[in-house]
């Protein structure tokens, strides 16, 4: 079988058309060259190049042969840089998890890291965090943004690797009042007692959802018992309902004071958070595409919370 070094042999012969020259082009000895050239010929049964005292030609076969050999050489040097580019993270496939409502947010990260790695193709599935957990577990997906409870660790053994992005406070949001802050909490409004949401129309999220979970938690917790009339996978879409005053929602700060229609903003008491963590197997190692994505997202500002 032909070897991609006879190959490189021919193509120098034949492009310098003289066999000192090719040799030092080629970086080994003159002898060594004419003799590998001799073997490849007795190989192939065939003869590349008519040798002279004054010059040196390429024959019929040798032409063909060069033909073919410089597109296997140029195909193996476009694997060869695709490669290198899997080795190095340029080039490659992502599966990303997401959590309903951290699109806007996380799609400044993905332009960016498009245009830094255009060779990595982003796989993004939306899922609530206990859906994500399971599919990075059975290899489904590659890495996810998810919530978590702030009193869980970045180590809790699940099988799991977490890196926290923040903490960030849930608040309550309502329709936005025709006169004062058309987005946000009036200067010096006091918090709203979670007690207080007793029978209160609330939009609610799906089990599995970490937010659903901090939510009940911090309601019951106060002796809440809320109507939850609504229920959603998207804080986003939680928002809207409360905008247009369908039910009042507890969505993390940045969703309420994302784009939208305005709403009024108000801070809880106890006040509950959530954490915004990047997670992927502790049982596979990152890839090397992989690997640089979970560095540039966790530490990209359209990721990291907001200092409460």
């Amino acid at each position: 079988m032909i070897t991609s070094r006879q190959l490189e042999y021919v193509r120098a012969v034949a492009r310098e058309l003289h066999f000192t020259r090719a040799a030092q082009v080629l970086g080994i000895a003159q002898p060594a060259l004419s003799q590998q050239i001799r073997k490849l010929e007795r190989q192939l049964g065939v003869v590349l190049f008519e040798r002279s005292n004054h010059r040196v030609e390429l024959t019929a076969a040798g032409a063909a042969l060069l033909a073919g050999a410089e597109r296997i050489l140029a195909d193996l040097a476009t694997v060869e840089q695709e490669l290198r580019g899997w080795a190095d993270g340029t080039l490659g496939r992502i599966r990303l998890g997401c959590l309903p409502g951290l699109t806007s947010r996380l799609a400044r990260v993905l332009r960016e890291f498009g245009a830094a790695c255009p060779g990595v193709e982003v796989e993004l599935r939306e899922l609530t965090t206990a859906e994500m957990t399971l599919a990075l577990r059975a290899g489904q997906l590659d890495a996810a943004i998810v919530a978590r409870r702030t009193d869980t660790t970045e180590t809790d053994g699940d099988g799991l690797v977490y890196r926290s992005l923040g903490i960030e406070p849930l608040v309550l949001i309502s329709a936005a009042a025709e006169t004062g802050p058309r987005t946000g909490a009036a200067p010096g409004e006091p918090p709203v007692p979670l007690g207080t949401l007793h029978g209160t129309d609330l939009v609610g999220y799906p089990v599995g959802s970490t937010v659903r979970e901090i939510v009940l938690s911090a309601l019951t917790l106060a002796g809440a018992t809320p109507r939850f009339r609504f229920e959603t996978r998207d804080p986003a879409a939680a928002r809207a309902l409360a905008a247009f005053g369908v039910a009042a929602a507890i969505v993390p700060r940045a969703v309420a004071e994302g784009p939208g229609h305005p709403v009024r903003i108000r801070r809880l008491t106890p006040e509950p958070h959530w954490m915004l963590t990047l997670a992927w197997s502790a049982e596979r190692r990152p890839g090397s595409a992989l690997a640089t994505f979970l560095d540039f997202a966790g530490g990209h500002p359209a990721l990291l919370m907001p200092a409460s």
